[in-house]
């Protein structure tokens, strides 16, 4: 039992500055982030695969600007007064917008007026198949910073985070087994815990090697 590891967090959700976890994939955004907003330009493109840790640099922007996180998927005329009027344009998964002229007018508003603009996107802005010549050349324009998976050394700290914030309580052994059986993004690893963090709860019991595994293979 001396290898018992006992996670004693609350349940929160995933997103303190103080619990990032830097490393060589992220550190270029994370410096950029924690430099505003003494930027030498006005506009950013944080870009990078799925769960790859943009939420979470986003959401910390986001408090650190005291500016609201849109979704591009639901960004619509609808809100259009409550975009405007945030100190930073801040809009996630800019690839789901419905509507490029309305996209490129709220760019253009807060350019004409000087305002940072902060955009995420799975891929660089630039060559995301928007059709329209002027939005694309705005988006080029943009400082364009990657994100990537993380390094072994990183997603341990970002694995044991995860199992933190869910209070599983597992050895050291078992994370040794999971890190060698498990893919290396932040999608695998949300998945992974999530599905562990449910069978937990649904056997009731002490999880084990098998009870790992089934989350494992469920991750798709």
């Amino acid at each position: 039992m001396k290898d018992q590891i006992v996670f004693k967090f609350p349940d929160k959700s995933f997103y303190y500055e103080e619990d990032f976890c830097v490393g060589q994939n992220n550190y270029e955004a994370y410096k950029l982030i924690k430099e505003w907003p003494n930027w030498s330009f006005k506009g950013i493109n944080i870009y990078g695969p799925k769960k790859s840790g943009k939420s979470y640099l986003t959401k910390i922007f986001s408090d650190k600007t005291n500016s609201k996180i849109f979704e591009g998927g639901f960004v619509n005329k609808d809100n259009l007064e409550l975009i405007l009027n945030q100190k930073v344009l801040i809009i996630d998964d800019i690839e789901l917008f419905n509507d490029e002229v309305f996209f490129q007018t709220i760019l253009n508003d807060f350019i004409s007026k000087n305002k940072f603009i902060y955009l995420t996107s799975n891929k660089l802005a630039g060559n995301i198949s928007f059709k329209l010549k002027d939005l694309i050349s705005r988006l080029n324009s943009l400082v364009a910073v990657a994100i990537t998976n993380p390094s072994d050394d990183l997603f341990t700290q970002i694995l044991t985070k995860m199992l933190s914030d869910k209070q599983i309580n597992i050895t050291t052994k078992e994370v040794n087994f999971i890190l060698k059986k498990i893919e290396r993004t932040y999608d695998a690893a949300s998945m992974f815990v999530k599905n562990l963090d449910e069978l937990s709860l649904l056997y009731k019991k002490k999880i084990n090697t098998k009870i790992i595994n089934q989350a494992l293979a469920n991750i798709s």
